[in-house]
């Protein structure tokens, strides 16, 4: 028994650590890391604090208890939330259904995201690290989609915009060094601004100054932007992140997502350590009426449906 407790005192410590870490996210790129994770630590803190408490150490409890008041309110945002009755005047006008796909650099049939696509009957679909290969292999979306934007490249950062709405103005722009799209898009309940982005994933100190640098661009992008506004796609950034936070708080938008998870879309792979990486976040000129992750289909990110209503 005294092995079990040592055990079990050691796992808690490493709980401990990385679940105080992420406090420091906003001084060292490193530590940012480790808030992406807050669900995981959250789930593992409660088991270990049972533990803890069938073999009577309080002490320890008593730490994981505040580890795990600490990760819950990190995630808070992200709990189920009730759901606000809907408004009267907004359930005649016709949803705005956004799809964003990641189809990754992996190599894999296009027949299943096809059948989601076509299942899901998206208006509008965001394809991130589309290349000239997949631009082939998806071309009979053209027909479904007679507006689109296509910027295919070779490697993680190109992108295609498909909408069954008209495109008024729809063009490429600079994000870092990346390209992103702005289009302007006409819908039944009126028009709205639609930004597409892949963001730099943080994996060293230069990356992650980089991605940070991108979400800046966004914010002062969007000040520009006057009326509805959508961003939409695969921003390898969580809602946990101080710099996710900070840039809702400078752009005045709000996640699909919130109040309604936890959820995650990357890695496929690999449930066990998702994450919500891919998003789409509205101005308040939109009502959330539907988010929700769709079906494994070959790449290493699911596909994120948003469902959304211009007041």
């Amino acid at each position: 028994m005294a092995w079990l407790r040592a055990a079990l005192m050691l796992v808690a410590a490493g709980v401990i650590a990385i679940s105080v870490a992420p406090l420091g996210a906003r001084a060292w790129w490193v530590l940012d890391l480790f808030t992406h994770f807050r669900i995981q630590y959250l789930a593992i803190g409660i088991v270990l604090l049972l533990l803890l408490a069938a073999v009577r150490k309080p002490a320890w409890c008593a730490a994981l208890g505040a580890c795990i008041a600490i990760n819950a309110a990190a995630a808070s945002d992200y709990w189920p939330a009730l759901r606000q009755p809907s408004n009267a005047a907004l359930e005649t006008r016709e949803p705005i259904r956004v799809l964003t796909v990641n189809l990754s650099t992996l190599d894999f049939t296009p027949e299943p995201l096809l059948e989601i696509i076509g299942g899901e009957s998206p208006d509008i679909v965001l394809l991130v690290e589309f290349t000239p290969v997949w631009q082939e292999r998806l071309q009979k979306l053209d027909a479904a989609y007679p507006h689109r934007l296509k910027l295919p490249a070779r490697g993680a950062f190109g992108l295609a915009l498909l909408s069954r709405h008209e495109l008024v103005d729809a063009r490429q722009i600079a994000l870092g060094a990346n390209a992103a799209i702005e289009a302007r898009i006409r819908a039944p309940a009126g028009s709205f601004t639609l930004l597409g982005v892949h963001l730099r994933a943080p994996m060293n100190r230069a990356l992650a100054i980089l991605r940070n640098g991108q979400l800046e661009e966004l914010a002062e992008r969007r000040a520009a932007i006057s009326g509805p506004v959508m961003v939409l796609g695969d921003f390898n950034i969580t809602p946990f992140s101080p710099f996710f936070i900070d840039w809702l708080a400078a752009t005045g938008l709000r996640d699909a997502g919130a109040g309604r998870g936890p959820w995650f879309s990357w890695p496929s792979s690999l449930p066990i350590a998702g994450i919500p990486i891919d998003h789409c976040v509205v101005s308040e000129d939109f009502e959330v009426t539907a988010h929700r992750r769709l079906p494994a289909f070959g790449s290493d990110h699911y596909p994120v449906l948003a469902e959304v209503v211009l007041r």
